[in-house]
């Protein structure tokens, strides 16, 4: 028979009193332990932590975890707030900082902000900027230097509009970040990005860039040429003049201020291909045509002479831009390009013109090349 049996069976009023007392105390310990656990929520500095804990005052809670509370730290709720399940603590450690102005001697404060940008809100400077410190670092626990510039107005010329700005910032690179316009691409600015920022000074900002343009052009017909013996060498007939396809071309295009200064094609895929041109190109021996000098001139005396039309013959016995009679033609070397002055190019007609002049002078042409003051 067990214990339990035996106290059940037992006819002693006091022996089951004590066993119903002692059983009621076992109960409430448990309930009071039980009652006494919480988890809470501890964010130090902006750091957050799930924590289990007996403890029923906050700053119990905090001690309890590794951190002390010093006069000028800040934490909620007060420390001798009472914890209950699922609160939150936060503490927020306070910290020295060595501030200067503009270079100034600096000063000691103190903070419980966790971030540069905090601390510059904290105590009330926020038309300042870090110098050489980001808005975003972090403050060390044991303290740090930060020295800060003031505001200082600036005339912006931004890719050729001119404003005024009054901001802090550290460098002109900077400025135009906290201005919402900072350089991009190929950008340039003067004075050069890391200068410092000086009240009263001048920034022109040249903005460059490239992108990539997309546009529907033709897509020239290859050429096949054709070499022709029977044909003289200035000369060239279109057989097919073929046909242009299309493409989508990629162009690079570049801008400065938002005026496009060039492009280049760097992708193109074709969507029609164009059908190949051929044409046939004189190779006649003998027929070789020196490049003509003096164009301009013969051109003139051609305006004159037959009113600027190569391919002349009225019947009168003179043919061309310069009206050959077919003897000066012939004795000249004319046969070799063509039967007759009209049926050779302009450029086979000059070749002879000047034979004829280097052997006659302008005298050749007497009343047009006196009413052209040529001689």
């Amino acid at each position: 028979m067990n214990v339990l049996n035996k106290l059940h069976e037992s006819r002693s009023p006091a022996l089951r009193l004590l066993v119903g007392l002692l059983l009621l105390t076992l109960v409430f310990a448990g309930g009071v332990a039980v009652t006494s656990h919480k988890t809470v929520s501890l964010t130090v500095d902006g750091t957050q932590l799930r924590v289990a804990t007996m403890k029923s005052r906050v700053i119990d809670v905090v001690e309890e975890n590794g951190y002390t509370v010093g006069e000028r730290d800040d934490l909620y709720p007060a420390a001798d707030s009472t914890v209950a399940d699922a609160d939150s603590i936060v503490l927020r450690r306070s910290r020295p900082l060595q501030i200067s102005l503009d270079g100034q001697n600096s000063t000691e404060v103190w903070t419980t902000a966790a971030t540069v940008q905090e601390a510059l809100a904290q105590l009330s400077m926020t038309d300042t900027a870090p110098a050489a410190a980001s808005r975003g670092s972090r403050l060390p626990l044991a303290g740090m230097s930060l020295p800060v510039v003031s505001a200082k107005n600036v005339q912006l010329n931004d890719g050729g509009k001119v404003s005024t700005v009054r901001l802090a910032a550290p460098t002109v690179g900077a400025l135009l970040e906290a201005a919402g316009v900072p350089l991009e691409q190929r950008d340039t600015v003067v004075p050069t990005a890391s200068s410092p920022v000086v009240d009263g000074m001048r920034i022109d900002v040249t903005r460059v860039r490239i992108q990539k343009v997309t546009a529907q052009v033709p897509l020239p017909p290859p050429s096949n040429r054709i070499e022709d013996p029977t044909l003289n060498q200035s000369r060239q007939v279109v057989e097919d003049p073929g046909a242009p396809g299309l493409q989508d071309v990629t162009f690079a295009v570049a801008a400065v201020n938002g005026v496009e200064t060039g492009r280049l094609p760097v992708a193109n895929v074709v969507l029609s291909p164009a059908r190949q041109a051929v044409l046939r190109v004189g190779a006649k021996p003998g027929t070789e045509v020196p490049p003509v000098s003096q164009g301009h001139v013969w051109d003139a005396l051609a305006g004159c002479e037959s009113g600027g039309n190569w391919a002349i013959n009225t019947g009168n016995g003179y043919y061309g831009g310069v009206q050959f009679d077919q003897n000066t033609w012939e004795r000249q070397g004319g046969l070799r390009y063509a039967q007759r002055a009209d049926l050779a190019t302009r450029e086979e007609q000059i070749a002879i013109a000047e034979v004829t002049r280097a052997r006659q002078g302008w005298g050749a042409w007497p009343t047009c090349s006196a009413r052209l003051g040529s001689s």
